[in-house]
Order: C-alpha cells, then sequence, then structure tokens
C-alpha cells in the first residue's frame, strides 16, 4: 500500500511529500502549496525516518534520518535540496537512538546527537558548508510515540491529552496522546485533531465547535490558513473550510493529485540541487 506522509515549510508555500511503496522505497516529492503542482525526484531504497525529518522555513533544504543497516554506514543523518536525497553533507547515526534533527532557522540546525560533547564533524569525504551553523541537539533520555513531536508543537499543534513519552508496552493500555491545531475558519472554530496511540495507529478528525465532526480517515493532515490537506492510500486531497458556518462536507475536498501508479527509477540529482 501506498502512504504519503508531508512535511510543510513554515514560512513559505512549500512542501515536501514522503511517497513510501512498496515498504522500503521511498520517492521524494516537492510540493508547491499556492498553485498544488509537484515536482517528482529521487527515489531511496532503504529506510526513511520520515518523523525524524525536518523542511528548512523556506523550504530549500531537506534533513532526514536514513539507514540501511548495513557497511559502512548503517544510519546516518543527511541535508539535501528537495526533490533530492543526494546530500550536501551527512552524519553518521547512533543506531536507531538519533533523535528528531530541525532547523532553527534557514542557517542554523539543531543536530540530533546522543550525547551533548558528540562530535559535530562530518562523516569523511563531507564539510559541513560555511553558511551554516550546526549545533549539538542531544538525546533527552526518552522516546515519543511520535517522533515528530517536537515539529508538531513548534509548528502550531499543541498537546491537548495524555502523555507523548513512549513507555514500552503500556502503551498499549494508555489513552491515546492527542494533538490538536486550529484551522482559520472566521467565527466559527474549526480545529484539526490528532489522536495516537503509537507511531503506526493514528486518526485525523476535524471539528467544529457546533459539535460537527469529520474522520478524515488520512494517512497524514495538516492545515495551512484555511486549507486542511490530508493523504490517503497514496492520494493527496485539500479541503478548504468554509467561513459562512456551511458544514464542513467531506464532498468539498478536492483530489490534488494521485501518487499510486508509480515505479522505482534511477535519477541524479542536477547541478543546481547540489549547491547551497
Amino acid at each position: 500500500m501506498v502512504k504519503l506522509y508531508c512535511i510543510l515549510a513554515r514560512a513559505s508555500a512549500t512542501a515536501v511529500i514522503f511517497r513510501r511503496g512498496p515498504a522500503k522505497q521511498i520517492r521524494l516529492i516537492r510540493w508547491d502549496l499556492g498553485r498544488h503542482t509537484f515536482d517528482c525526484g529521487q527515489w531511496f531504497k532503504g529506510q526513511i525516518y520520515v518523523r525524524k525529518s525536518d523542511l528548512s522555513p523556506d523550504g530549500s533544504k531537506l534533513v532526514y534520518f536514513a539507514a540501511k543497516f548495513r557497511a559502512p554506514l548503517r544510519t546516518w543523518i543527511a541535508i539535501s535540496t528537495p526533490p533530492y536525497f543526494t546530500a550536501h553533507v551527512l552524519w553518521e547515526g547512533v543506531g536507531t537512538w538519533n533523535d528528531i534533527s530541525l532547523f532553527d532557522d534557514n542557517t542554523t540546525l539543531a543536530l540530533a546527537t546522543y550525547r551533548a560533547d558528540s562530535s559535530l564533524v562530518p562523516y569523511e569525504g563531507f564539510l559541513t558548508p560555511r553558511r551554516l551553523r550546526v549545533r549539538a541537539k542531544p538525546w533527552p533520555g526518552l522516546f515519543y510515540k511520535l517522533e515528530d513531536h517536537l515539529r508538531l508543537m513548534r509548528d502550531g499543534w499543541e498537546l491537548l491529552s495524555g502523555n507523548p513519552v513512549y513507555r514500552g508496552r503500556k502503551t498499549e493500555r494508555e489513552p491515546p496522546v492527542i494533538y490538536r491545531k486550529a484551522v482559520d475558519s472566521g467565527r466559527h472554530q474549526v480545529w484539526l485533531e490528532l489522536s495516537a496511540r503509537d507511531g503506526a495507529r493514528l486518526n485525523y478528525v476535524l471539528h467544529r465547535n457546533n459539535g460537527e465532526s469529520i474522520d478524515l480517515g488520512a494517512d497524514w493532515a495538516d492545515s495551512r490558513g484555511k486549507d486542511v490537506c490530508y493523504s490517503r492510500s497514496g492520494k493527496l486531497f485539500c479541503l478548504s473550510i468554509p467561513k459562512s458556518g456551511r458544514s464542513l462536507g467531506m464532498g468539498a475536498a478536492r483530489e490534488l493529485a494521485d501518487f499510486t501508479a508509480m515505479s522505482f527509477e534511477p535519477m541524479q540529482a542536477p547541478d543546481w540541487a547540489m549547491k547551497w
């Protein structure tokens, strides 16, 4: 089954889409949120921890956590120019212990390290770009049920209820952790709610303060202004929330793109994507 996971740039009309399917084949796609156009880029054979990845505020750079679990590099953190995975710079990972790396701004990266005194020197053969500042972001000694918890909180979601910290098998018996994000909807309050027991079982529901609610049945969802974008089984949709008080109405959702019919193809990053 094809699944999509997206990251919206917080200061520009740009996003990236990780298109997964089959299980260990991922394609990176750049999404213009203004025109809803898509640039399909490179494929990666292996594991990309999409919830441990981030997009710079202007959308020009992606930091991602990857694994192939074989020598010489079992796991690594890299920065690339979407929609390409080819790295400008990369750092060796500490197994899968690395937390999410986050862009503080367009030129500063908080690099997920195991310890505060971990080396920030890139892997052999790579140099840190001159305009990039890197600081250590050490592992906090815990895991979150959603590995993108810190990015969600930074990007306008709020923790509504539940314990976001993963506690092993107890997770099955604990109430779900619930996040919500306000949607621009005029005087009629609307919010997007995300509930999760773990990283694999998510539920996205739209709520309005009059009691109306819609289960999106989505693999991923987020909002920008009055638009709620979501994915389901490899397709991307957009629902514009009416400000007049009319019903939310799933029938108003537009299908933006269908990424189901794709298969792996080798692709080299062009010269422009290799310039910082």
